[in-house]
């Protein structure tokens, strides 16, 4: 009996995780298209802020890779835990406004001292609802930094997600540009 109950809940998994990337692979058409190829569409959309901060990218970049004060200053990602290089798992947790605080686990992908940090993190399971985050540092005149902050979300669950964190992850990145803009040309 309990074989058959974990064989049953596999098949489930596995069926729930093949509907997922057929649809997350189908794209919608309509929809702009970003200049490295992403669309936004009914299962892929992206939030892009650029902010400059006056401060260097060595000292924006010790910002960011300073996980352990993210609760002194960062009011979107209160909390945070991990050891900084390419494929560990980070220890997030992230908070919207008028929502509660939830964690997420996501994996380093890019780690480029002093130009790009990026992850990926997902929602139980590969498909339903993925994020991929980054910071990108770019250096100008005058000591200053360019940062593109940035997250491309896919999934099934994006049509009902969209309305419900769009506006308020949009918010939350403003918030966490300014913030980090703060703290780097403090230190």
């Amino acid at each position: 009996m309990r074989y058959d109950h974990q064989r049953a809940s596999l098949h489930r998994q596995w069926g729930l995780g093949a509907l997922a990337v057929f649809l997350t692979c189908s794209r919608a058409t309509a929809g702009a298209t970003d200049a490295d190829g992403s669309a936004d569409g009914i299962f892929h959309w992206a939030i892009s802020t650029v902010t400059e901060i006056d401060a260097p990218p060595a000292r924006v970049w010790n910002v960011l890779v300073d996980l352990p004060a993210y609760g002194e200053w960062n009011p979107f990602i209160v909390a945070a835990a991990g050891k900084v290089a390419v494929g560990e798992q980070l220890s997030l947790r992230m908070a919207l406004p008028g929502r509660r605080p939830m964690s997420i686990k996501p994996r380093l992908l890019v780690v480029e001292p002093e130009r790009e940090l990026r992850w990926k993190g997902r929602l139980v399971v590969p498909g339903l609802f993925d994020g991929e985050h980054a910071f990108v540092l770019t250096p100008l005149v005058n000591g200053r930094t360019r940062l593109d902050h940035w997250e491309r979300f896919a999934g099934v669950l994006l049509p009902i997600a969209r309305g419900m964190v769009y506006e308020a992850t949009l918010q939350s990145f403003h918030a966490l540009n300014a913030a980090l803009a703060t703290r780097a040309s403090m230190k």
